[in-house]
């Protein structure tokens, strides 16, 4: 369709800052009639203009409910699905969930406190597991997995090393798929560990 110069900077001029809906109408207001169903959309792309709208509520938007009463009407149709203050919306992981995360971990749902960091309501399964049996893990300490695999949460499985052991341990490829292999690894880091702070 062709569109006239009058009509182009109208276009021009209008657009910034108002709806598809907005601008429609006002076309057809000013102009009297409809130039389809593709319109604004297909003119604005075309002509690279931009309507600078976000579909989000800019900060000091005032919402056009605000200070209105909902209707006991609208409120009976809507009272079955509201949040109510204090509740634990239904959708809330019961405490004992246990999720694969994509740090290849399982983590266990150990609370459900409300607005806290991730770490308040889940922790690590291997982590709960070990303190379940040793109590809690010293600070600068690790848990480990003898066969490298973050899955296999058998106390059995697990072994309380240093950081500074984890580090060697990584570095020099001495995590097996074998865990009397591991075993070994872990000793041969904890005399390097040794040798390095003596050197120091």
């Amino acid at each position: 369709m062709k569109y006239t110069e009058e009509q182009h900077q109208f276009m021009h001029d209008f657009v910034p800052g108002h709806t598809y809906d907005e601008i429609r109408r006002e076309f057809i207001r000013k102009f009297g009639f409809d130039p389809g169903k593709h319109f604004p959309k297909s003119y604005i792309g075309n002509h690279r203009l931009n309507t600078g709208r976000t579909g989000r509520f800019e900060k000091g938007s005032v919402p056009a409910n605000k200070g209105k009463k909902m209707s006991r009407t609208t409120y009976n149709k809507c009272k079955g699905t509201m949040f109510k203050s204090g509740n634990t919306p239904q959708n809330t992981d019961p405490v004992g969930t246990e999720k694969l995360l994509a740090d290849g971990y399982i983590w266990v749902k150990i609370d459900n406190k409300a607005k806290v960091p991730k770490k308040e309501n889940w922790k690590q399964k291997h982590r709960l597991i070990w303190e379940k049996e040793n109590g809690e893990i010293p600070p600068g300490y690790v848990v480990t997995f003898l066969d490298g695999n973050k899955r296999n949460c058998d106390i059995n499985n697990l072994r309380l090393i240093t950081r500074a052991q984890n580090v060697r341990m990584n570095q020099n490829g001495l995590y097996k798929e074998n865990p009397e292999a591991t075993e070994s690894g872990i000793l041969i880091s904890k005399l390097m560990s040794e040798i390095g702070k003596k050197d120091r």
